[in-house]
């Protein structure tokens, strides 16, 4: 009968054991492999560089000559020396009053779209 007993309390803890260790395994945070998608911190900034900026600026941010409304306009690159040296708040002034045919988009876009359009600037085409 100790016999008995003795085989049963090696098998019920061997069990215990073994089931532990599964429960454990499979319940434990461990390191994932597939990474979780970061969300488009300026996702919003580009929809609008493409609906007010592109048209001139270009998809590349290079500018050169474009003819809008009827005028020859010669659009500054994103990537020239002096567009690189420029304060953010020189481009967002820019953006907000116009000038030197560039229209003003002070009734279309919100300070913060402009400042997230100057980020988008400085990260997609000036690598900042």
């Amino acid at each position: 009968m100790k016999w008995i007993t003795l085989v049963l309390c090696a098998a019920l803890t061997v069990m215990s054991i073994g089931c532990n260790q599964a429960t454990e395994s499979t319940s434990s945070p461990g390191p994932t492999t597939a990474s979780s998608p970061t969300p488009d911190e300026l996702a919003s900034a580009r929809a609008n560089f493409q609906k007010h900026c592109q048209a001139c600026h270009g998809e590349t941010g290079e500018g050169g000559l474009v003819t809008v409304e009827g005028k020859r306009l010669k659009v500054p690159s994103f990537k020239a020396p002096h567009a690189l040296k420029d304060p953010d708040e020189d481009f967002i002034e820019q953006i907000n009053k116009g000038g030197e045919g560039m229209p003003s988009f002070k009734d279309k876009l919100k300070p913060e779209e402009m400042t997230d359009l100057v980020k988008l600037i400085r990260k997609q085409f000036q690598g900042k």
